[in-house]
């Protein structure tokens, strides 16, 4: 058995090592005139899932008018259909402040009484976004992936994302590709947002050999699933 004194300084060093490997991709600072990426999973009882569908489309329609709205749209699941998800993006810190607390404020309100789980609201700087444009009006896609890396691993994972979405871009039936990055303490943690115009271009997509290496180099650095999300456009 290692001596106790061996042992302890066997933590030091992986702990220094941990520190040197975090030290090596520093956390995005926020930038007050940066814009405000956020993607928000809201999920309502099954009762109440007519209820929840009127508020979040009231709701993605007074955010669309609000000053230094840049984006908001909501979409619903496709199999889990009381599951739901908010994508906004606000001009700068000053805007998505004034908005959550007020009509960020009042959906939350309005939505606590028939939630099934606690509104989980995720706040980022955009890592890899392209310049916007609005989804399609077609019947599309979302793809809504939340990536969760070990710390000690960060900068082996930012090299991956952006050539990924970047490659994604260039695929047919492909309306977007972004990557977002959440703020300290949480830099850890990524939302990829892709629109595909329909589940066979996506099922192409997620076959190809570059997207399955993707899959393969990533995968060793989570601290947990790989949880891809598919939804339609809340109509």
């Amino acid at each position: 058995m290692m001596p106790v004194k061996q042992l302890l300084a066997s933590a030091l060093l992986i702990a220094s090592g941990l520190s040197m490997a975090n030290a090596q991709a520093p956390a995005p600072q926020i930038d007050p005139n940066a814009p405000v990426y956020v993607v928000s999973y809201v999920d309502v009882q099954q009762a109440a899932k007519a209820q929840g569908m009127t508020l979040l489309k009231q709701f993605r329609s007074a955010c669309a008018k609000e000053d230094g709205n840049l984006r908001c749209e909501a979409a619903q699941r496709l199999e889990q259909q009381n599951e739901f998800v908010i994508l906004e993006i606000w001009r700068n810190q000053k805007s998505f402040q004034a908005h959550t607390a007020g009509s960020g404020a009042q959906l939350r309100d309005k939505l606590k009484s028939i939630l099934a789980s606690p509104y989980d609201e995720r706040v980022h700087t955009g890592l890899v976004v392209p310049p916007l444009t609005p989804a399609p009006a077609a019947r599309v896609v979302y793809v809504v992936t939340h990536v969760d890396v070990i710390p000690p691993r960060l900068g082996d994972t930012l090299p991956l994302l952006g050539p990924m979405a970047e490659t994604n871009r260039k695929e047919a039936g492909n309306f977007r590709s972004e990557v977002y990055q959440q703020l300290a303490p949480r830099n850890n943690h990524f939302s990829l947002v892709e629109i595909w115009g329909n589940k066979r271009q996506l099922e192409t997509h997620q076959s190809q050999a570059r997207t399955i290496q993707f899959r393969d180099k990533l995968q060793p650095l989570m601290g947990a699933l790989y949880d891809e999300r598919l939804y339609k456009v809340l109509d």
